[in-house]
């Protein structure tokens, strides 16, 4: 509010020294004799100057105030005018706000550091070549038509030189040429007319490019604002035709100047509105951006969501991968509409998803983005983090699952090769076995009952292996019956202390039988001294518990320690990979593992 202070002092001397001159001599003022209109026409220009001072940035700051000043200025053209100079300046000003309104509808530069939203259909227009043209040539008729009706006008005749024996004088009359100054002023009229067309054929085109979506932008600032200056355009032009008819002191002319006074109030609103929504946009964020790093649950999103009244805006932030992440570090696939890039010095800072284009408001999101910068600056850190962490664990996964379907095949491929391979050798060995109890020579059937038992016994181990690679009890029975089945051909005695009686998820039933046969008799281990086992449902997880003997009986050493034995090293990555977490107790003489693994 300090640096609006300035323009409200400019907009009040103004504004005094115009309610001075319409109070000596309104009748013949541009607004005409009616007070209410008089009233209107200086509020219209004091507003404009406060609130162009409040929504404009750089070079754009100054346009709406100079038009707000000019628009004042003009009516100084009059006999009660306090001074020559004041006099002059309003016959200069007369057309000026007519190019400086049109201009200030010029899509402005970003600054450094603010976001720059994502093309999206309905915002396309405002990058199109047409467009651009067509307002260009708008501001530079008007350009013309102020230069021919101001400063022309008035140095070809002064007011005096048409019987305006009250005025004051014109500093800078010098040809003192009435007719000229009636040819110059009528074709600065006609360039008004051909800027109002060309701002008429601006927002046409405009409004056409929005891909049937006219009813969102035009609610919007930039619409609002675009369709108010192409009225004022509109009013002065129909002004002007009617003073190139009937002359300046006419009726319909000073209703086409109350019109124009009216949309300059309206335009004054619609840069105004933004500007107050940019400033609690900042203050709801800089005010949150406390509770936010006092509550780890809380985010930026949060602050922009309060701050921006958008209830599902998300942000994305960039990581080096060329990924979009959230907060968490999970991957987001940005929309091709309706997302705001946060950008500093070409980088790529974050990215705001909002809920729909009407929520899109370009001075609000800046300034709210400019007020979570470090919000969004530690979160693009901790999400580049997570992100990493996140990768890291979706590899271990799918390296586990891929381990899993690769013991699947294997067990798969013995069990329909080898397996059936020696089954039909012990047939083939059977039927020699009968043929041979035939023959005088009995070695030959000893020989054969030898080489069956062989052929039995490695058709029974490689079952065990098939087994033991992917156990077709847990598949048959559930996890119970599998671990029943692998404590019992364990190498030595192991205590069931607990197991679950209800069928848990496919993933997680094999993930605890792996932890339990991988401890039991991974790398060929024997079964530790005095090893316990208790599987149970606690809430959302399944907590297994393992517990064995620091030392071994009977000269049988026990496991290493968790953190060096690479079998244990091992089964943690396995727990990892399903997002649980495994955990070592120390109780003396007795170890405990303790596996906890989600069970959604």
């Amino acid at each position: 509010m300090t640096r609006l202070l300035p323009w409200a002092v400019v907009a009040a001397v103004l504004s005094g020294v115009t309610v001075n001159v319409l109070r000596l001599r309104g009748d013949v003022s541009l607004a005409g004799p009616s007070v209410a209109a008089q009233v209107l026409d200086i509020v219209a220009g004091a507003a404009l100057i406060v609130a162009g001072a409040a929504y404009g940035r750089g070079r754009g700051r100054w346009l709406l105030p100079a038009a707000g000043a000019a628009w004042l200025a003009a009516e100084w053209a009059n006999p009660a005018a306090p001074g020559a100079v004041p006099f002059t300046v309003g016959l200069v000003a007369f057309l000026a706000p007519l190019p400086l309104v049109l201009a200030s509808r010029w899509q402005r530069p970003l600054r450094e550091g603010s976001p720059a939203p994502a093309p999206s259909r309905w915002r396309q227009p405002l990058m199109g070549a047409g467009p651009a043209v067509l307002l260009a040539a708008a501001v530079l008729l008007g350009v013309v038509a102020t230069i021919l009706t101001g400063p022309l006008a008035a140095a070809a005749a002064s007011p005096r030189d048409a019987g305006c024996t009250d005025c004051p004088r014109d500093l800078i009359a010098a040809a003192h040429n009435v007719a000229l100054s009636a040819r110059v002023t009528r074709l600065g009229g006609l360039f008004a007319i051909g800027a109002a067309l060309a701002a008429a054929g601006w927002l046409a085109i405009t409004l056409a490019r929005t891909r049937g979506h006219p009813r969102r932008w035009l609610p919007s600032p930039e619409g609002a604002a675009g369709a108010t200056a192409t009225a004022f355009a509109a009013a002065v032009a129909a002004g002007e035709g009617v003073m190139l008819l009937s002359g300046p002191a006419s009726a319909p002319a000073t209703g086409w100047h109350a019109a124009a006074a009216a949309t300059l109030l309206v335009l004054s609103a619609a840069v105004a509105v933004p500007a107050l929504r940019a400033a609690h946009a900042r203050r709801v964020v800089a005010r949150m951006a406390v509770d936010v790093a006092d509550d780890p649950r809380r985010s930026a999103a949060d602050a922009l969501r309060a701050a921006l009244h958008d209830a599902a805006l998300g942000v994305a932030y960039p990581v080096p991968d060329g990924t979009w992440r959230d907060r968490h570090g999970h991957v987001v696939v940005l929309p091709d509409r309706e997302v705001t890039l946060v950008t500093d010095s070409g980088e790529k800072v974050a990215a705001f998803i909002h809920d729909n284009s009407a929520r899109i408001d370009r001075v609000s999101v800046t300034e709210a983005a400019s007020a979570a910068r470090l919000l969004l600056d530690t979160e693009r850190l901790e999400a580049g983090a997570l992100a990493r962490v996140n990768d890291l664990n979706a590899a271990r996964r799918l390296a586990v699952e891929a381990a899993d379907t690769a013991r699947a095949g294997l067990e798969r491929d013995l069990h329909d090769g080898a397996q059936q391979r020696l089954v039909g050798l012990r047939y083939a060995l059977g039927l020699a076995a009968a043929h041979a109890e035939r023959l005088p020579e009995r070695d030959h059937a000893a020989r054969l009952a030898d080489a069956d038992r062989a052929a039995e016994l490695a058709l029974t181990r490689l079952r065990d292996l098939a087994n033991g690679i992917s156990p077709g009890p847990l598949t048959a029975g559930g996890l119970a019956g599998a671990v029943r089945t692998i404590v019992e051909n364990a190498r030595g005695p192991v205590t069931i202390r607990e197991l679950p009686a209800e069928r848990l998820p496919k993933h997680v039933e094999q993930t605890v039988y792996r932890f339990i046969a991988d401890f039991l008799t991974g790398a060929g281990r024997t079964p530790p001294p005095g090893a316990s086992i208790a599987v149970r449902r606690r809430g959302p997880e399944v907590v297994v518990e393992v517990e064995y003997g620091r030392a071994g009986a009977a000269g049988v050493p026990a496991p290493a320690h968790p953190a060096t034995d690479p079998v244990s090293a091992h089964l943690a990555d396995r727990v990892a990979a399903v997002g649980g977490h495994l955990r070592h107790d120390d109780l003396g003489d007795r170890q405990r593992l303790i596996a906890s693994l989600p069970c959604g």
